[in-house]
């Protein structure tokens, strides 16, 4: 269960990473944890744990601990407290194995690769409450060779769904999961199956907090253990 959440958790930090550079944000990566000195954009964290074992302090002495800074601590085990930070999410991490089936649909939409500039300004607008997160995910996503960035939709009705899926280590992470017009277990269903099309036999990984855990479960996937998002 441990190397699993900790393939899961590296797999997010290497898309948070990804994230930050294309924002000029040069992040550290080691065994202990993903971290960036310098603000990260809006709903990525300064900060995700890739040790169980790793220490408040280890953590906040590598980034900006001052208000607004946000830490993933991926086993749940930090206690940020005594530092003005509170807990702002407690999700678990979602794991669907290679060789097990995804329930699907009745009906799903049709999917595909965002390839172009102009396609990945329209999947912002479509993913982004509102419209000035539009930018944070640019088309500079478009040219790492192991980020691909997947819509639904018609050019009559536009993009309808979308979900991102970042591949490291052998195993894909699924993010940024949205449907226009979809409840959260079919937003999984179309989402998770569209992955499968594209990695083929690879394990996903992703997390979810509140009815969004239960939604991805009916998908089939297994919860790994818990994580907590912290804010100062």
């Amino acid at each position: 269960m441990t190397d699993r959440l900790l393939l899961a958790a590296r797999n997010n930090a290497v898309w948070c990473d990804t994230v930050c550079r294309t924002h000029g944000l040069a992040g550290i990566l080691d065994e202990l944890a993903w971290t960036s000195p310098r603000r990260t954009p809006p709903y990525y964290p300064d900060a995700v744990t890739l040790s169980p074992e790793v220490g408040e302090y280890d953590i906040l002495s590598r980034i900006d601990p001052s208000d607004g800074a946000s830490v993933k601590d991926s086993w749940s085990r930090l206690d940020l407290t005594s530092e003005d930070f509170a807990r702002l999410v407690v999700g678990e991490w979602l794991w669907w194995e290679a060789h097990e089936p995804t329930p699907r649909p009745r009906e799903t939409l049709q999917w595909r690769r965002v390839t172009t500039p102009d396609e990945m300004k329209s999947w912002s607008r479509a993913w982004s409450a509102d419209p000035e997160d539009a930018g944070i995910l640019g088309s500079d996503l478009l040219a790492e060779p192991d980020v691909h960035v997947l819509a639904a939709g018609t050019s009559d009705t536009g993009i309808a769904a979308g979900c991102i899926v970042n591949v490291t280590d052998g195993v894909a992470g699924l993010s940024n999961t949205f449907a226009a017009q979809a409840d959260q277990e079919r937003t999984w269903h179309e989402a998770v199956a569209a992955a499968r099309l594209l990695v083929g036999d690879m394990p996903l990984a992703s997390w979810d907090a509140g009815a969004g855990v239960e939604a991805a479960v009916a998908t089939g996937a297994e919860r790994l253990g818990p994580l907590t998002v912290w804010i100062s």
